[in-house]
């Protein structure tokens, strides 16, 4: 649905040429499973969706990820596999001089970012397993301490060497957050748990994958009719309203096409 909305735009595009080849890669989820920074296929069209290319990457590991994370030594293994993956990469991207090049395989390359899947996976062990308990009662330090590391990260990223420049650097702020979340305990999780703010997250999904398609729709339009934004005023209004259209449309896409699509899959399931 999201491909469709954006095809139009990214087809017409002045700044940024197409490539058809793009389109089978896209259609399939697999942009970020290109072991070459060229082509730029993550580029194209609904550019938001590289994330899910790669978590498509991470299912059909899982099963495996899963077997390994669950054994007595088989943890071991992963461990082993993921450390020399990553330092096989660095080793060949080193002597790189190109920065996209290296931005690319470590920010955007499926295979790259399985480092924090299987740090997730870890995490489910470590929140399933006999310890959980005593954990628990370090829920909401672990969601201030996670919270923390991420802004830290945020702001420090541009300063930070080229093979955090993905999601490695913002690894252990995220794992306390989940880990801490995961309890269910504390302010913040009671906050979370409001109904209104149940409503946006489940549209959360359709949020992320309308936004970029409605954003550059806008900014096609402004160039059409010769609008600017020239003032500070005009820039919040203009922000805060394309934020409210998003978020409505993001619901309406939720309610009116995810969910009774959901629901058929689900009967199919059923069926089978």
């Amino acid at each position: 649905f999201a491909l469709l909305m954006v095809a139009p735009i990214a087809i017409s595009s002045p700044n940024f040429p197409f490539d058809w080849r793009a389109v089978p890669f896209h259609l399939l989820l697999l942009q970020c499973w290109w072991p070459s920074s060229t082509p730029p296929f993550f580029q194209y069209l609904n550019v938001p969706s590289w994330s899910i290319s790669c978590e498509w990457f991470f299912y059909i590991l899982a099963p495996m990820a899963i077997y390994f994370a669950f054994g007595n030594l088989r943890p071991w293994g992963m461990v082993g596999i993921t450390v020399g993956y990553m330092s096989g990469l660095a080793w060949i991207l080193w002597g790189s001089s190109e920065d996209s090049v290296r931005l690319y395989f470590v920010s955007w390359f499926a295979p790259t970012r399985v480092v924090e899947f299987v740090v997730g996976v870890f995490l489910a062990r470590l929140f399933l397993g006999q310890r959980a308990n005593r954990i628990a009662k370090w829920a909401s330090w672990m969601q201030v301490a996670g919270i923390f590391l991420v802004i830290v990260g945020a702001l420090y990223r541009q300063s930070a060497v080229w093979p955090l420049w993905g999601g490695l650097l913002y690894v252990p702020g995220s794992a306390l957050t989940i880990l801490g979340l995961a309890y269910g305990r504390g302010p913040f999780v009671a906050h979370l748990s409001r109904p209104w703010l149940k409503r946006l997250g489940m549209a959360s999904f359709a949020f992320y994958m309308i936004h970029g398609p409605l954003l550059r729709t806008t900014k096609n339009v402004f160039f059409y009719l010769g609008w600017e934004v020239k003032s500070w005023p005009l820039f919040w209004g203009v922000a805060i309203t394309l934020l409210i259209l998003i978020q409505i449309s993001a619901l309406a896409v939720y309610w009116r096409f995810e969910t009774p699509i959901q629901r058929r899959l689900r009967t199919l399931t059923r069926r089978h």
